[in-house]
């Protein structure tokens, strides 16, 4: 069994694969506070849950955004899986030709979720990782990766509007029932940020086409990403376990 790990500024997932086909996945929140200690026994419940135990694991895959929790999650693992740590990074064979201008700066989760859509669609992509901020990232037609946009995720702008604002309240991210046209402030505000988002994704997505000179295959993944691509104009796939995927093939890459 390879374990993968995700370790985003919101949320760290963990996923299991076996003879190429995922057996579980599970999500807990980031906490920079907890110890090796606690998230090694929280990694063991994760393991207990599914009815796997520290011995079925033959391999671990890691990749990590947050750089002052890389030793922590690394520590950790070392609890229940004492041989090679693959992590994500340079170093590591991606098969990925990358034409950026410092292809280091590149996040792993990008290059992982790079690696997944090349496997199963065809260039050119456009993938989409919904999460705290939300980045855009371009492949071309020979699936080397271009580049790409980072923006606000949508929480992020909701929570700068209601604390920068005095009257305008907390909000559920949901499309609102009366649609694009908001009929009290909850429900302006709700249109705004699913409506907006949507919009913003469409229009992205309409300049990456422009720039790489074709329709793009549209890939998406993230929390929000099921709530906000229903009102997209535009075909988006939605992959919720794009980068543990992604993660499963470089370690496979890595280690045949």
């Amino acid at each position: 069994m390879i374990l993968t790990v995700n370790v985003s500024n919101s949320n760290i997932l963990l996923g299991a694969y076996q003879d190429d086909k995922q057996c579980f996945c599970s999500s807990m929140h980031t906490n920079l506070l907890k110890s090796a200690d606690e998230y090694a026994v929280q990694f063991g419940s994760v393991l207990s849950l599914y009815g796997a135990q520290p011995e079925d694991i033959s391999g671990v895959i890691l990749s990590c955004v947050v750089p002052s929790m890389l030793a922590c999650i690394r520590k950790a693992l070392n609890h229940l899986y004492t041989g090679r740590i693959y992590v994500a990074g340079p170093g590591l064979k991606t098969g990925l030709s990358i034409r950026t201008d410092d292809p280091s700066q590149l996040g792993s989760e990008l290059v992982c979720s790079a690696i997944a859509v090349l496997a199963d669609y065809p260039p050119p992509c456009v993938i989409i990782s919904m999460d705290t901020a939300v980045s855009i990232t371009a492949l071309d037609n020979r699936g080397a990766l271009r580049g790409g946009a980072i923006l606000p995720g949508v929480k992020i702008g909701v929570e700068a509007l209601c604390a920068r604002t005095a009257q305008l309240p907390q909000i559920d991210l949901s499309a609102p029932a009366c649609g694009v046209l908001g009929t009290n402030s909850s429900a302006s505000m709700q249109a705004g940020a699913i409506f907006g988002t949507a919009s913003m994704l469409d229009g992205m997505i309409n300049r990456f086409a422009q720039a790489l000179g074709g329709t793009p295959t549209c890939v998406a993944s993230g929390e929000l990403a099921p709530v906000i691509l229903p009102h997209c104009l535009h075909k988006i796939y939605y992959r919720e376990n794009l980068v543990l995927d992604g993660l499963y093939r470089l370690y496979q890459k890595n280690t045949k």
